[in-house]
């Protein structure tokens, strides 16, 4: 069965390949040479793609809404599109987000482009009225751009062809969009040397750059996307000198498939095979009210939840074993590592599986704290459990441990456990701390931190 699924795979990606290469050459043989002029602006044809945008030398300058001084490149461009929603805006609330969540220091590293892509032009003024007024640092420093489109850069969007059963008002509204997201991508290609595209309806975690730059250093092969958020075109992170072909595929393809398809087809066309995603994701999508009048999103991302470290134990250095099966997603590591993260094994605990951490030197604890499952996943805790010292102890290979002189500290109670009288308990060094499941649980297990004090 794996072997026809595999390939099911390769033939599914030929035969779209084969599709996107049929496509241009019917553009071409429709359109010719000639770039067709109407009242909703420029239909693209394939010459004219290969010198898009196709505007003056100055064309960057001229999108500005706020002149912004020319800096050197930066390590990461943060893309937002955004424009006029019926209901709620989440939209200054991503950016603070964004500026919350680093240190002034680690700014410097990043350009934030924002896109008005709205049509009305007095929403477009207002907005960045607002934007120089809460931002004006940022925008003087060169660390904020505030962009606009010409209209004359819009191919139709009026009654084309309805594809995936979609109304007429979705089309227009995903094909306009794909035309938006290709001048954002224009636009920023030389700004930085990785470029990331987020919604406006998001927030992001504390540290959000170290983790973006951790998973870029840890690829070990050639990639085209990696994605910090499993939904929409939110996380989405590009080499900067890819952004351009990005933008003349997605264009090729405006009215014909939502971005959320061409990026992937993309990905493949470059080779990559499947989806690179970072687990734990970094970002949470919070909005609502989406910005296709009279759609509502209550989706969620499974893999992210705000793991930060907050109880900033002592923790020494160790070794960490476990009879759960584990994720290379999620590593027990994890959990008493100060980095963001958590461990989330892959099979539910079972009477006597354990979790050991063995001092690399017996230590002196005051205190140890264990807390397990999450906001997101509540009942991925431990139930039935309890938590032991080890004053000595004899590693004869992974799993393969023996314990000496155990005692016992408590159980663990509603998924946590908080030991903070460890000198009644015994005046000796613990060399190991070993938690032990009691009762068979129906369900996976997430150790969202372990925090040891120390003397």
């Amino acid at each position: 069965m794996m072997r026809v699924w595999k390939k099911y795979k390769l033939y599914g990606l030929s035969l779209a390949c084969f599709i996107i290469v049929l496509e241009f050459f019917i553009i071409k043989s429709k359109t010719g040479n000639q770039m067709v002029n109407s009242e909703e602006g420029f239909h693209f044809n394939t010459r004219e793609l290969l010198k898009i945008p196709g505007q003056q030398p100055n064309w960057r300058q001229q999108a500005q809404m706020i002149k912004t001084r020319s800096i050197l490149p930066r390590y990461l461009t943060i893309g937002i599109p955004t424009v006029r929603r019926q209901k709620t805006s989440y939209f200054f609330e991503t950016v603070d987000s964004l500026l919350n969540c680093t240190t002034k220091a680690k700014l410097s590293d990043i350009v934030i482009v924002i896109f008005l892509a709205d049509f009305n032009s007095t929403w477009k003024q207002e907005m960045s009225t607002k934007i120089r007024n809460r931002y004006e640092n940022l925008l003087n420093n060169g660390n904020m751009h505030v962009i606009e489109a010409p209209r004359d850069f819009y191919p139709k969007l009026d009654n084309l062809e309805h594809t995936f059963n979609d109304s007429e008002e979705r089309t227009k509204w995903r094909s306009k969009q794909n035309v938006d997201y290709a001048f954002l991508w224009l636009y920023s290609s030389d700004l930085s040397k990785f470029y990331m595209q987020i919604e406006d309806d998001v927030f992001t975690i504390s540290g959000y750059l170290d983790a973006i730059k951790k998973f870029i250093a840890e690829q070990k092969n050639d990639w085209t996307c990696l994605e910090f958020s499993t939904m929409g075109f939110i996380g989405k992170v590009f080499h900067s000198k890819e952004l351009e072909k990005l933008a003349k595929t997605v264009l090729m393809f405006y009215d014909k498939q939502p971005v959320d398809f061409l990026y992937i087809y993309f990905n493949h066309l470059n080779l990559q095979g499947g989806r690179i995603i970072r687990r734990p994701t970094i970002f949470r999508h919070v909005g609502y009210h989406s910005s296709l009048p009279g759609k509502t999103m209550n989706a969620a991302d499974k893999y992210f939840d705000n793991f930060e470290k907050s109880l900033k134990g002592d923790n020494p250095t160790a070794k960490l074993f476990t009879t759960l099966k584990v994720s290379p997603d999620f590593p027990l590591d994890l959990a008493y590592s100060a980095d963001y993260g958590y461990f989330w094994s892959q099979s539910a605990p079972r009477p006597n599986d354990t979790v050991h951490i063995l001092f690399d030197e017996p230590q002196s604890i005051t205190k140890v704290i264990v807390v397990t499952g999450s906001r997101e996943h509540p009942n991925d805790k431990l139930e039935h459990a309890r938590l032991e010292a080890c004053l000595s102890v004899q590693l004869l290979g992974a799993n393969n441990i023996k314990c000496y002189n155990t005692l016992t500290l408590g159980s663990f109670k509603n998924g946590s456990i908080t030991i903070d009288n460890m000198k009644s308990l015994t005046n000796f060094k613990i060399a190991c701390l070993k938690i032990v499941v009691t009762k068979e649980q129906s369900w996976w297990l997430i150790i969202k931190e372990i925090a040891i004090f120390l003397h």
